[in-house]
């Protein structure tokens, strides 16, 4: 099985450094320009299934491609949606991990109010990763997600512990990564 993750591209949230978490945020310009500039790479990478979070900017990045494509399979999974930062969506990005350091709790287990904690999404990335293995086994996937649903996933793939998260180098907005599982 091949996995190909793809981050979203940039969004109004991304552009004005805000957490979007779950907000069905819009593409900006640049992110539908970017979403037409990833043709060429998607073109060579054969993909049989698409697994797209239910969020529209997802979608949105891979509409291109997919129009030119007949009867792709895609599929929204809610597993892939992005960490749901509760209370601190919409704030400027890093706000909630001030809120771990100020209160000394660990970045990976602290939950926001009304919202979940890296550990959290990195369960759902396991889920996601059994659902692949026993739908699709061998097949080439693409997942287009959100930054830190895709580190966690990148990470669980890698094989890494999840308390490295912040040590790891997240996908850039219309970044793609390959993985032979």
């Amino acid at each position: 099985m091949k996995i190909v993750l793809l981050r979203h591209t940039e969004t109004t949230s991304n552009k004005y450094n805000k957490a979007d978490s779950q907000i069905d945020a819009e593409l900006t310009k640049k992110g539908w320009e970017d979403a037409n500039d990833l043709i060429p790479s998607l073109q060579k990478l054969n993909i049989d299934v698409f697994i797209v979070s239910p969020l529209k900017r997802n979608i949105q990045t891979i509409q291109p491609f997919l129009d030119t494509l007949d009867n792709p399979v895609v599929i929204s999974n809610e597993l892939t949606i992005e960490r749901n930062l509760g209370n601190f969506t919409g704030t400027p990005m890093g706000a909630f991990q001030k809120y771990c350091d100020e209160n000394k709790e660990h970045k990976i287990f602290c939950k926001p109010k009304n919202g979940e904690s890296i550990a959290d999404t990195y369960e759902r990335a396991k889920k996601l990763l059994s659902f692949l293995k026993e739908k699709y086994n061998n097949k080439t996937i693409l997942v287009c997600g959100h930054k830190n649903f895709l580190m966690c996933f990148e990470i669980l793939l890698n094989d890494l512990d999840i308390t490295d998260y912040y040590k790891f180098k997240p996908l850039k907005n219309g970044e793609i990564r390959e993985f032979n599982i």
